[in-house]
Formats: structure tokens, C-alpha cells, sequence
């Protein structure tokens, strides 16, 4: 699928919105297909390390879903849920 990402472009560098936008592909791939949880734990924190404020993540989103449809905070939550089960 092809939209504009939720990005304040100002606010990072090349290689940061590289990371961020390969999270967000990865949210819509466990929507489409599924992802392993391994995958998607490494991507999530390299987007972390980038996105650190909360608010800032919840932001990218909501926006993010509203786009596209796909709940990255819900897929989060699934990850953390999955991680504390085993």
C-alpha cells in the first residue's frame, strides 16, 4: 500500500526515517500476513531507539491508523502480551 507516513520529516535525519518507516511497513505486514515475534521485538526497539517519547509514538499511531487502517499500538500490545505469556 502506498500513503504518506505520519513523519515530522524536520525532525529526523535519512537513517532515522528509514528505521521508523520499516516499523510501520512491519505493522502493516502483521496485519497482512503476520510477522515473528523475534522480527517484530528488533524492529520495534531499533524504533525506539529513534521515537523515544511516548507520546510521540502514540501520535505516529493514531495518525498511522488513521491512514492506513492498520492499529500499531494494538500490535505493540500483542507483541508485550505475547512476551509476558511465555
Amino acid at each position: 500500500m502506498e500513503f504518506n507516513y505520519p513523519i515530522d520529516y524536520t525532525l529526523y535525519n535519512t537513517d532515522e526515517i528509514t528505521i521508523i518507516i520499516k516499523f510501520l511497513d512491519l505493522i502493516e505486514e502483521c496485519y497482512l500476513s503476520g510477522v515473528e515475534l523475534s522480527e517484530f521485538k528488533a524492529v520495534y526497539k531499533e524504533f525506539k531507539s529513534v521515537v523515544r517519547a511516548k507520546s510521540e509514538e502514540i501520535s505516529c499511531y493514531r495518525v498511522f491508523k488513521e491512514i492506513t487502517g492498520y492499529d500499531g499500538n494494538q500490535a505493540v500490545k500483542e507483541m508485550k502480551n505475547e512476551n509476558t505469556s511465555q
